[in-house]
């Protein structure tokens, strides 16, 4: 925990301290993220485009087994003592985060921060309130946007002040501030300073709002290369720093630090380098949430001593290089055998002009030697080519975890549907555990999300048995999780065989089996279940009240008898 100045004076030096130690690797990250991108789009590091990119279809192929957003739903869960009434509205209100999750985009945001996080080695989450309407937005910070105090500390709660930066316009701005009680004085503060051309340029505070989000790949001032005549006309898109100018911004910067005397978040807002516009006069959690912060940081795979990890795609570098130069071998030669230097046997002469004649499409030569004849000096390709490009798609393949079962091929010896089950099972431990750890970061999501559901919602909500309830009402100990492990395809086929040998052996009903499963149309399956047990437990009760009114009349309450009763026989006479 920090302790925060208490003097406005003492308080700006202090926190353009802590940015300044939070975000002085920013630079140098951000060229490894350029690189890694570079990668991930072009399959090459410079301005030569890649034949065939592997890199990215490795990445989406992990990515997607990692987490799909098709169908995720979240559970609130209590321990087995409390009241069935409160894990009616547990169940509720689990239903609700995940319709809610579904509306603002949550689960596709989540999705595509797994796949960033593979590119650049950690993604970040924001979760803030949407307006006063009670839901929630999630927005993806950039890495190179982001920075901690202590880069090696692993988790992000774990941390002393880390800060998040952004770059809004002057007029966005002006919507910020148009009520704080300084505004005028902020404004002119910041007028006070000159638009400069080069963007980090300090102690301005305009920097240069750029457009497109596309950055052209190479470095500035370098000559255009190509490859046997492939040039790469697509740029890479940078969105956290794009690069043509249009309008000036300020540098805006949300610090949050673990404030000693409050025990406690507290959140400073900073026009950089010393304008601070929150935090000064009042000290308070922007989050809505105490003791929790706004972020959640996606990350696969861990690096121990670093918290923004190692990418991925650092692993598929030297393959898509190798690749990428198999590739360019192989055209070189096929071009070069397309117009391969030709030798000419037999002919009394040959000058330019007949040359050209036998080179062009549809021409020929005519000479009185029977025995001319024009044959190409073409270069054979190397033997056993097309295995090494297999074997380096295979290397592909085993460096992103994936076996050939795990990738929709067919294994010798496997016969039945269970073996090939226990296999996928067994050769893919490493992944599960990747994904294992994103469905814990997207529960951490869902966390902060039903947090400001019950800050901000103020509606009542009412379950089938008739209990109404605020969601703040909840008790506060409950947890989230991700339902049944519906985020990742890596836990789908285990999870459905569990429900289906659970509905068998009888421990769950029908109701729950569809919870479980959660087949296409599940609220309508449930829908048309519910009513059909009401209309078995209505014509169970009366035909209970009939029998009690036969019995009370005198009349037979049992079954119809049987016709061709127990009597013995008797012969006729």
């Amino acid at each position: 925990m920090l302790k925060i100045p208490s003097k406005p004076a003492d308080l700006q030096l202090w926190v353009r301290e802590v940015i300044d130690e939070c975000l002085a690797s920013s630079e140098e990250r951000g060229q490894v993220y350029q690189r890694a991108a570079q990668y991930y789009y072009t399959g090459s590091y410079d301005s030569r485009a890649a034949i065939y990119n592997k890199v990215g279809p490795a990445v989406d192929k992990l990515a997607g087994f990692l987490m799909q957003p098709t169908d995720v739903r979240f559970q609130l869960t209590y321990d087995s003592g409390e009241d069935e009434d409160v894990l009616e509205r547990a169940q509720l209100v689990g239903e609700k985060l995940s319709t809610d999750c579904r509306n603002t985009d949550t689960d596709v945001q989540f999705a595509e921060a797994v796949l960033w996080n593979l590119i650049n080695g950690c993604q970040l989450l924001k979760v803030f309130p949407d307006g006063d309407g009670g839901s929630f937005r999630t927005g993806q910070v950039h890495p190179q946007n982001f920075g901690v105090l202590s880069e090696t500390t692993q988790s992000l709660d774990e941390q002393e002040a880390f800060c998040h930066v952004s770059y809004p316009t002057k007029s966005r701005l002006r919507s910020m501030l148009e009520d704080h009680p300084r505004y005028q004085e902020f404004m002119d503060r910041i007028e006070q300073g000159r638009p400069t051309e080069t963007d980090e340029e300090e102690p301005t505070y305009f920097h240069q709002m750029v457009v497109g989000g596309l950055q052209p790949l190479g470095d500035v001032g370098d000559a255009p290369s190509s490859a046997a005549g492939i040039v790469n006309v697509f740029p890479v898109p940078t969105p956290y720093k794009p690069q043509r100018r249009f309008a000036p911004t300020v540098k805006l910067v949300e610090v949050w630090i673990m404030d000693r005397d409050r025990k406690d978040w507290t959140t400073v807002q900073v026009i950089y380098p010393d304008i601070v516009i929150e935090g000064e006069e009042t000290r308070r959690n922007l989050s809505r949430i105490p003791g929790k912060h706004s972020f959640v940081k996606v990350q696969a795979r861990q690096t121990p001593g670093y918290f923004y990890g190692r990418p991925f795609i650092a692993t598929l570098q030297m393959l898509q290089d190798m690749l990428s130069k198999r590739m360019r071998d192989i055209k070189v030669m096929w071009d070069r055998n397309v117009n391969a230097p030709q030798v000419f046997s037999g002919f009394t002469s040959i000058t330019e002009e007949q040359y050209y004649k036998i080179i062009n499409e549809g021409g020929f030569l005519n000479d009185p030697n029977p025995n001319a004849k024009a044959q190409k000096l073409l270069d054979p390709p190397p033997e056993h080519y097309l295995e090494e490009l297999e074997f380096i798609f295979k290397l592909f393949e085993e460096a992103s975890g994936f076996s050939p079962i795990m990738s929709g091929q067919g294994e010798s010896g496997v016969r039945a549907g269970v073996h090939a089950q226990t296999l996928v099972r067994t050769s893919s431990p490493h992944l599960i555990d990747q994904a294992a750890r994103i469905e814990r970061q997207l529960a951490d999501v869902g966390f902060l999300a039903i947090k400001i559901m019950q800050a901000m919602d103020a509606l009542i909500y009412k379950t089938e048995s008739g209990t109404e309830f605020l969601l703040s009402q909840l008790p506060p100990n409950f947890q989230v999780q991700v339902d049944s492990h519906s985020a990742s395809p890596a836990f789908a086929e285990d999870n459905r065989q569990l429900a289906i040998a659970l509905a068998r052996a009888g421990a769950v009903d029908a109701e729950d089996l569809i919870h479980l499963l959660h087949p296409p149309s599940a609220e309508l399956l449930l829908a048309r279940l519910r009513q059909r047990q009401k209309a078995q437990a209505a014509q169970a009760k009366e035909e209970k009240q009939e029998e009690l009114v036969k019995g009370v009349l005198g009349f037979p309450t049992g079954g119809r008898r049987a016709s061709g009763g127990g009597g013995s026989r008797r012969p006729a006479k």
